[in-house]
């Protein structure tokens, strides 16, 4: 069927720089969309400095496209749709498809951005039914949760046996901020990082920019590791309207040494009513992907990676820490673990599953 249809014209936005050289799932989304068949892409990047002939080449106001896909990199961190090329993309009649980046900051802005395109279709990183309720009342618009990634096997796959790698045990993150309300990552890089040193264990364990990889450097990293510790990204109060981001930001100007219990004391503590905002990340897919028996600090995982299945599962006080690697000591239990988890993201977390959802939200639209 998905060569029967007329194939969709889609004008796909991407901000694809070395701001994101290292963000797997801002590649893969333009790469497996251009492939699909049902698909004829215009990918267009924002950051290249030919951008503004190729779109006025793509003849926007003239209406070729059947939708407009604005990806997670245009406005991440950034809005980088400014100007005539903003305009252009507002004047055109085609639908336009927001995949909205870094749900925890410069919300207000990415509102107003969505209000002034007249976005038709929010695609979130979230599952939760609280999430995109608040974002249907705020936009007005369809709004579908889908995760931010897909596995690539391409790119990712167990290239070797885990009893041939190197290491026990890898990570590679970024430290978290803190108006999230936790600090996840940290404490759980120093709380493995002296129980690998404890149990003799091999652990290259980093929250540095420096040494995040790229797509092919990060398969290479994964297929050393045995194991990858990690947790959920995202935090538990979502805001639409950076309220709290914003006055934890105010306080540690002030208070620059404030540690993470002086901020949950302050700002958190009597948080009336939160609503988590939790993701499944990339990372979990990948490792999954590659084989590599992950280590996790317990949650939900987009619904789909569970405690005991699919990981190993880490409490929130980290009292079951030397349980965890005792259990990942195991050979027989690793290995299920690695197994099961392998066939989930091969049975639901493809891109080209992830691909069949969108296609099937998009297609009311156009």
């Amino acid at each position: 069927t998905k060569h029967r249809m007329r194939r969709l014209r889609l004008l796909v936005l991407v901000a694809d720089g070395p701001g994101n050289a290292t963000l797997s799932y801002q590649h893969g989304w333009p790469r497996h969309l251009s492939r699909d068949p049902r698909y004829e892409c215009t990918l267009v990047n924002l950051l290249d400095r030919s951008w503004s002939a190729r779109l006025r080449r793509a003849s926007l106001r003239w209406g070729r496209f059947d939708a407009i896909l604005l990806l997670h990199s245009v406005f991440s961190n950034a809005c980088s749709l400014t100007g005539w090329a903003f305009d252009a993309v507002r004047l055109n009649r085609a639908p336009k498809v927001f995949f909205i980046g870094n749900e925890y900051k410069l919300m207000p802005e990415k509102m107003t951005f969505c209000d002034g395109l007249g976005v038709r279709l929010l695609i979130t990183q979230s599952h939760s039914p609280r999430v995109h309720s608040l974002y249907r009342e705020r936009l007005g618009c369809l709004v579908a949760g889908i995760p931010n990634t897909g596995w690539d096997p391409e790119i990712f796959r167990p290239e070797r046996p885990r009893a041939d790698r190197s290491l026990d045990l890898g990570y590679r993150s970024l430290v978290s901020p803190l108006y999230l309300g936790h600090n996840e990552r940290v404490e759980m890089l120093e709380v493995f990082r002296e129980a690998a040193r404890r149990h003799g264990l091999s652990a290259d364990l980093s929250l540095s920019a420096a040494d995040r990889l790229d797509e092919r450097g990060w398969a290479a990293f994964l297929n050393s590791c045995r194991g990858q510790i990690g947790t959920e990204a995202g935090g538990d109060y979502f805001e639409l309207t950076d309220a709290t981001r914003q006055l934890v930001n105010a306080y540690l100007e002030g208070h620059p040494e404030a540690s993470i219990e002086d901020v949950r004391r302050g700002f958190f503590r009597d948080y009336p009513d939160p609503v988590p905002i939790r993701i499944l990340s990339s990372r979990n897919i990948e490792a999954a992907a590659t084989r590599t028996v992950q280590l996790l600090l317990e949650g939900e995982y987009g619904g789909y990676f569970q405690s005991g299945v699919h990981y190993i599962g880490v409490r929130h006080d980290y009292s079951n820490v030397d349980d965890a690697i005792r259990q990942f000591k195991d050979p027989q239990l690793s290995e299920e673990i690695a197994d099961r988890a392998y066939r989930l993201v091969n049975e639901q977390l493809t891109f080209d599953r992830l691909l069949d959802r969108f296609h099937a939200t998009l297609r009311p639209l156009v």
